[in-house]
């Protein structure tokens, strides 16, 4: 299997960025090792941003009047194993766990300057999802899941990334 997917992430306790993130997707391959297990690779990208108006913030040697853009950019990585139920042969749930790593570019813009820093975490990710086929060796993918990442960054008050994700997409099957 052969899936890409559209990946909407809701952020989880995070004081850096809170908005939601509807630029995300992921890419990811299956292997059916047992009639109802399968195993595989996932990568994918998510974008948060968000806008905060104009006030004045303290820094480290004084304070800066400005309006800023915050943004965090996430490369997650991941092997996962997926569980599924037969139920039909048109509706297949399933439930699977990835891990592996999380690469994690943090900045902040005001006016002309910027402030950045990237760093790498572990991650976890449950999931719970759905094949709906609907063509010969074509499916749609819909799925919700949790992840996890251990990324910090102590400037920008970022201990962990959570989210709560929803994906929507197409599978191409043998």
């Amino acid at each position: 299997m052969v899936a890409v997917a559209w990946d909407v992430n809701f952020p989880l306790d995070n004081k850096f960025v809170n908005a939601t993130s509807f630029k995300g997707f992921k890419f990811e391959t299956r292997r059916m090792v047992t009639p109802n297990m399968s195993v595989g690779f996932e990568a994918g990208s998510n974008v948060y941003d968000q806008y905060l108006p104009r006030k004045t913030y303290q820094i480290q040697d004084g304070a800066i009047t400005t309006d800023l853009y915050t943004y965090v950019y996430t490369l997650p990585l991941a092997l996962n194993v997926h569980h599924y139920f037969n139920v039909s042969k048109m509706v297949i749930p399933y439930a699977g766990l990835a891990m592996g790593a999380t690469y994690s570019q943090q900045k902040i813009y005001y006016n002309t300057y910027v402030s950045q820093d990237e760093n790498w975490g572990f991650l976890i990710r449950p999931e719970l999802g759905a094949l709906v086929k609907f063509h010969e060796g074509m499916a749609l993918l819909v799925g919700a899941r949790y992840s996890y990442s251990t990324n910090t960054q102590s400037t920008f008050h970022i201990n962990g990334i959570q989210s709560f994700g929803l994906q929507l997409g197409l599978v191409f099957m043998k």
